[in-house]
Formats: C-alpha cells, sequence, structure tokens
C-alpha cells in the first residue's frame, strides 16, 4: 500500500512537471546598459540582465503590458541603482519560469563609457485568458518629489467594483526585494471600492508618511515604489512578500480577474 501511494504521488509530480513542459514556451530577451566609469560594472550589468528579463516578457505578453509610465532616473552613478529598481518593479505581473540559458557579450568599451549586454533565452508560461477591458481604475498620487517626513495620498478611480491591495517597496531599506502591504490595514479594512477613493481617507485618522533612509544612504534623493493591485475577488494577501513570491502569488490569479500598476516617487534628503 505504501509503495502505492509512493507511486501515486510520483505520477502526480510528473504529470505536473509535464504540463508545465508543455504549456512553458521559449523566448529570447536581450538587455544592454551603456554606463560610465561612475557607476560599477556589477550594477549596471545586473541592468541589463534585468532589461533581458524585461525582454523576454514583453515578447511573450505584449509589450503594452510594461510600459507603464515609472519615475525617470539621471545618468549618475546614484541613478544606476534607480534604473535597476525600475526595471525590477517594471515586471512584477509577468512571470519567468526558468531562465534556460544566460549569455554575456564581451563588454564594449568606448571613449567616455562601456556597455554591457546580456542575452537569454528564458521559460515563459503566457496566460490562457486575455485581460478584462473593462476592470481598470485610474489611479494617482498627490506629488512625485516629497521631502522627508511628509504624507503621501493615494486616490483610485476604479471603473467597476473591485477590491484593492496596495504594496509599498522601499529599496534602500528593505532586505532583498521585500514588499510591505499598506493597504488594507487595522485602520481601514475594508479595500472594496467601487467609486473614486482616497488612501487613506481622513475620518481613520492615520497617514502614510515617507523616510528617508538615513541608516544606509547619503544620496540626494532615494527612489520608491507602489504596487496597486486591483482583484474581482476578495483575496487575502500576506503583510510582506518577496519580489518573487508575489510575482508568483499574482501568477495564480486568472488573468483576466486582475490588473496590476505601478507609481514611482522619490524622497529628497532634507
Amino acid at each position: 500500500m505504501l509503495k502505492t501511494m509512493r507511486f501515486l504521488v510520483f505520477i502526480i509530480f510528473f504529470c505536473g512537471f509535464c504540463i508545465f513542459e508543455v504549456n512553458a514556451k521559449d523566448y529570447s530577451g536581450i538587455g544592454k546598459y551603456r554606463f560610465g566609469p561612475n557607476v560599477a560594472e556589477s550594477i549596471a550589468c545586473d541592468l541589463a540582465f534585468e532589461r533581458a528579463k524585461k525582454n523576454a516578457l514583453s515578447n511573450a505578453y505584449g509589450e503594452k503590458i510594461f510600459s507603464e509610465d515609472l519615475m525617470r532616473c539621471s545618468e549618475t552613478e546614484g541613478d544606476a541603482k534607480c534604473e535597476l529598481n525600475k526595471s525590477i518593479i517594471s515586471t512584477i505581473n509577468g512571470t519567468i519560469k526558468k531562465i534556460k540559458k544566460k549569455n554575456w557579450l564581451p563588454l564594449e568599451r568606448q571613449a567616455g563609457y562601456s556597455i554591457c549586454t546580456c542575452q537569454i533565452i528564458a521559460a515563459i508560461v503566457k496566460p490562457e485568458k486575455s485581460k478584462d477591458a473593462n476592470f481598470d481604475f485610474h489611479m494617482v498620487i498627490n506629488k512625485k518629489t516629497f521631502r522627508d517626513d511628509e504624507k503621501f495620498i493615494i486616490q483610485i478611480e476604479p471603473s467597476v467594483k473591485m477590491f484593492i491591495n496596495i504594496f509599498q517597496w522601499e529599496p534602500y531599506r528593505s532586505e532583498g526585494s521585500k514588499l510591505t502591504k499598506i493597504f488594507p490595514n487595522k485602520f481601514e479594512s475594508n479595500n472594496e471600492i467601487e467609486n473614486k477613493k482616497t488612501i487613506p481617507e481622513k475620518k481613520y485618522n492615520y497617514s502614510f508618511i515617507v523616510d528617508y533612509p538615513y541608516e544606509t544612504q547619503d544620496k540626494k534623493y532615494v527612489d520608491e515604489y507602489l504596487v496597486v493591485l486591483a482583484t474581482k475577488k476578495n483575496i487575502n494577501f500576506f503583510n510582506e512578500y518577496e519580489f518573487k513570491n508575489l510575482q508568483e502569488r499574482i501568477y495564480e490569479i486568472p488573468n483576466n480577474e486582475f490588473r496590476v500598476k505601478k507609481i514611482s516617487y522619490e524622497i529628497l534628503k532634507n
């Protein structure tokens, strides 16, 4: 009996693996990053790799999915990290199952700058269903540039009734790529919205406050990000996720039953 059960477990696992192999297709991606002498080669090549992943996902899903208008980063050393952060967050609603091949082209060295280039082959499972064009929302925040200790406010205008979860990524404070859920929360637990809504609402007597990470940074400004996830059904999410784990959790939701949008802002050092 025990041997029979082990055999059944093996069959179930093997069949699940076969389904993955059948559904996943290979997509190529290429990423380049041009950098000057003030940018570390390791950061530049990390960015080239992230751009290659984004390119592969865009080839699989369609470019429009990843073309949101995040804050522009300037061409200084500190902002290479900003570019890397922006590239990472832009692909949170796309999942690569496996990087099957990664190839680094020889570093191109030119007068005053270099170019790091990465080519990949990625196994990607495309969603079975298309997005619901009638399920959408518009969002804005009160400012794009904050001073330390200022309040930020989010406004969301839905096309239909939906449930909202908001995650914050503070890349210069969190270890790895950890996102924290800031809404719903203990002050405002109802995340169902049908009309234009301000978060947080004044009647709940709490605020979102930006906080420059003085303990880890000495830059002129830092970049931070909000991920707003709208779903047709009320889904319980954990208070914290590693980036990859949130990607996988979003992937479990049928493609026509959710929509994700990202927004960035910067905090100036006082």
